[in-house]
């Protein structure tokens, strides 16, 4: 028998991820299926009490493919959108020390973000809302979300391509074939969130971690109001890693 590719074993893991986050449950949640999540909370650490390093995908991290690595060498740090004030997207977005707020309602869940202004909209199921279409790709994508044995389960996908998609530091993209899955629930009033990204273009294995962040008592600072001349005034300390080809003349907005 020829034995199963790499490939074959990725591939099998998505199917299992996907499960995972899929699994048959009734359409409309109970009330004791539903975590009382709503309210601001501080920015989280790693579960097991290990710091913050369990959220970051290093720039040499073995699940990289060798096309993410290529990417990563051949992109120039001053072409990353981050320049632009434009805002880090999931599951990137955890790891930057900003609180955010969730809102519960009826038919779907709100997070924003105290940083760049941030909104997510999670539609839950049952409620028969609008999908997006074939050809309609997001920067933070199309989120379904479920309430399952006391935890908030959400799937997004429909993600554009984005060159900080996985971590805007290390250039590390992601592809339109990004999947996040989070599930959300309360130890103690704490609120743990575990995240799993998969990525076909980009990554060999699913990248998951799990973060513990606790009730935030103030109220977000909004809005965050990105400077722009700010963000770009690094880049005239940069030197451009092509010098031979034409100067970056940047948009002004």
């Amino acid at each position: 028998m020829k034995p199963r590719s790499n490939n074959s074993k990725y591939f099998s893991m998505l199917q299992c991820t996907t499960l995972l986050f899929f699994s048959s449950a009734a359409v409309f949640a109970a009330d004791d299926d539903i975590p009382a999540l709503s309210g601001v909370w501080q920015w989280g650490s790693c579960y097991d009490g290990s710091g913050f390093g369990c959220m970051i995908l290093e720039q040499d991290d073995a699940r990289l493919t060798e096309r993410a690595k290529a990417y990563r060498d051949a992109i120039d740090e001053a072409a990353q959108p981050k320049y632009d004030c434009a805002p880090i997207s999931i599951p990137h977005l955890w790891t930057d020390p900003y609180s955010h707020q969730i809102e519960q309602l009826d038919d779907r869940v709100i997070f924003t973000y105290g940083k760049d202004d941030v909104v997510r909209t999670v539609w839950l199921e049952g409620h028969e809302h609008a999908e997006p279409g074939t050809n309609e790709f997001t920067y933070f994508g199309h989120s379904h979300g479920r309430y399952e044995n006391g935890e908030l389960i959400v799937v997004t996908n429909k993600f554009t391509f984005d060159p900080q998609g996985l971590n805007a530091d290390f250039k590390l993209a992601s592809s339109t074939q990004k999947q996040v899955s989070e599930r959300y629930w309360l130890e103690n009033d704490k609120l743990v969130i575990e995240i799993s990204t998969i990525d076909t273009f980009f990554l060999k294995e699913p990248w998951v971690y799990k973060v513990r962040g606790q009730r935030d008592p103030n109220e977000l600072a909004l809005p965050w109001a990105c400077d722009l001349e700010a963000s770009r005034g690094i880049l005239k300390l940069m030197p451009s890693n092509y010098p031979n080809d034409p100067p970056i003349e940047r948009i002004t907005y």
